[in-house]
This record gives C-alpha cells, sequence and structure tokens, in this order.
C-alpha cells in the first residue's frame, strides 16, 4: 500500500461519510420535510426543538454550501439533491477501517452539541478530551498519514525535525524514524495532549524534546532539515505567521510538509468541517492555492510539490 495514495483515498471516503451523516442528521431531527414547505431560517430554527442555534444555523449554511438548500427571496428550498457514494475497485485496498468508529463518535456528540456546545458528551476539546483526541492520534489511518509525510519529506536516520502540532503519538513514530543520531522537537499548545506524549516517549531514550507553546509563536533558533505541519491549520486563523516562521527554521534544502483536507482538493469538503467545527478552534481546512500564496507572498525562493490532493511540500533553495 502506498501511504501516499491511502490518505487521499481514506479523506475523500470521510468527506462522503460526512455527507451522509449530515442527511441523517436532518432525516432524525425532523429538518427535510420542514424545508419542503419553503420556510424562512427563523421559521425553521423557531421549528426545530434544537436549543443550540448557532449549530443549527451552521448545519443550514452547511446544506447550503452543499446545494442540498438554497434560499430565494428570504425562504429556503430543497434542491432534488443526490449523492453517489462510489468506490473505485482499485481503492478498496488503500482503505483502513479505524476511523469509522471514531467518525461515528463525533456523529452522536451532534446530537449532544445541538443540546449545548458545553455538553460533556461532546469530546473535542484538546485538553478537556485529550484521551479523545490520543484515540485519533493513535489509528492505523493517523499513522499512516504520517508514514506519507515522512516518505514525501525524505525523512531518515540521522534527520532534524521540527512538528509543529504534534500531539501525543506522532513523536515517537517520528522519533524512531531518524534515530538516535537524529533531533525532533515537538510543539503543541496542549498541555494535557503533551503530557500523553511524554508519558508514551518516556523510557525509549529516542531523541525528542517538547515544547509547548502556540503555533504563531514560533521563533527560528535551531536549523531543521524537515519541518511536518498535519492538520494543524485548519486551527489557525492567521496561519501565514506560523507557515512564514516555520520556513525560516529550515536549512537551505529543507523541507516543509503539509498535510490537509485542502477544500480545493476534495469536492464536499463542507460536510466534514462541519463534524470538526465542534471543536471550539477550527476555522475551516485551508485551500491549497491559500496556502502556496502565504508562502511565495513572503519571498521564500522554494520549489513547490504536490505529491496528492492532501499533500504540499516546500522544498527551501
Amino acid at each position: 500500500m502506498n501511504p501516499v495514495d491511502a490518505v487521499d483515498a481514506n479523506v475523500e471516503q470521510m468527506v462522503k461519510f460526512s455527507v451522509l451523516g449530515l442527511i441523517g442528521l436532518g432525516t432524525k431531527h425532523g429538518v427535510f420535510p420542514l424545508l419542503a414547505r419553503g420556510p424562512t431560517v427563523q421559521e425553521l430554527i423557531d421549528s426545530l426543538d434544537l436549543p443550540n442555534r448557532r449549530l443549527l444555523l451552521k448545519f443550514i449554511d452547511t446544506l447550503k454550501a452543499l446545494h442540498i438548500v438554497e434560499e430565494k427571496n428570504g425562504r429556503l428550498q430543497l434542491n432534488g439533491f443526490s449523492y453517489t457514494f462510489h468506490v473505485p475497485d482499485e481503492k478498496y485496498d488503500l482503505l483502513v477501517p479505524d476511523w469509522v468508529p471514531i467518525f461515528e463518535e463525533i456523529y452522536r456528540m451532534v446530537d449532544y452539541a445541538f443540546i449545548t456546545p458545553v455538553h460533556p458528551h461532546v469530546l473535542m476539546d484538546f485538553d478537556k478530551d485529550a484521551d479523545f483526541w490520543d484515540m485519533r492520534m493513535s489509528t492505523r489511518f493517523s499513522r499512516l498519514y504520517r508514514e506519507a509525510m515522512a516518505q514525501v519529506a525524505g525523512l531518515r536516520p540521522g534527520m532534524q525535525v521540527l512538528e509543529v502540532g504534534c500531539g501525543s503519538y506522532a513523536p515517537v513514530q517520528f522519533g524512531e524514524m531518524i534515530g538516535y543520531n537524529g533531533f525532533y522537537l515537538g510543539i503543541d499548545y496542549s498541555p494535557a495532549l503533551l503530557e500523553i506524549a511524554r508519558a508514551r516517549i518516556e523510557g525509549r531514550n529516542l531523541p525528542v524534546e517538547f515544547k509547548e507553546m502556540d503555533a504563531k509563536l514560533i521563533r527560528p533558533v535551531n536549523e531543521y532539515d524537515v519541518a511536518l505541519i498535519s492538520f494543524v491549520l485548519e486551527y489557525i486563523s492567521d496561519y501565514r505567521r506560523v507557515l512564514t516562521a516555520t520556513m525560516e527554521t529550515l536549512k537551505s534544502g529543507g523541507r516543509m510538509v503539509i498535510l490537509e483536507p485542502f477544500r480545493d482538493s476534495f469536492q464536499h469538503v463542507q460536510a466534514l468541517e462541519f463534524f470538526e467545527g465542534l471543536n471550539k478552534d477550527f476555522v475551516g481546512f485551508p485551500s491549497a492555492e491559500e496556502v502556496k500564496n502565504a508562502v511565495l507572498s513572503e519571498g521564500f525562493d522554494v520549489e513547490i510539490s504536490r505529491p496528492s490532493r492532501s499533500i504540499l511540500v516546500f522544498t527551501k533553495m
């Protein structure tokens, strides 16, 4: 299995599951029969017994973004949306199953979030719900996308590696890849996730260090061969500063690898955004074009490659 191809195949399936999840939510909560009457947004909200109106508005906006619903003359109308769930034969072997229970758990959280965003069964906070995030970061899919990043980065023993938003599991995986002669610095702003990471790395004698800090506060001190950023930019509104500071930490010839479900690469990604948006820090997936422009606008001399729809590689010249 080529991990680079597998990441795209699984992200695409996540998006499709999310579309079906939205349709399921609309059916379960009686949204579609009400929409069939052509209500205003306010009339729809008032007709539904869902206290979290902000989330309900986001749900309606997502249906609009997917063209399931449109608003004409102040009234909502269903568009007769049809959706085909197709998996090409050659992609079956690329799919890994263990992200599905995670998605199902997040789907269940939405029902509680419709009551209140701070419901104890909504487990999407990086600190309060660090155990749930550690489960996500420990899945085969998560290990797979880190293998893909290592592959396109040319990661090998002895390298100096910086990871922005390292979480709880990646430090062990990348630390083992670079070996005892390398160096890995993982930064994250979640003390709870870093505590889990430290416990996991304890006793392994790997060249791994941690720093608790906001990614926007990165200051170039050391030089690195590789910088890794995965599923992080969607939590940073001003990620240009992060990309600039990260590029400045690279040696000449160093690579910055970014992995995201880029919104200009995956159709209907807004459905996945709805579910990930249960995390209060989530701001939306960036587009690959926006990320490229953010780096180029800072004047860096870089070579840009696109190994897959979900991966961008910037090589510092």
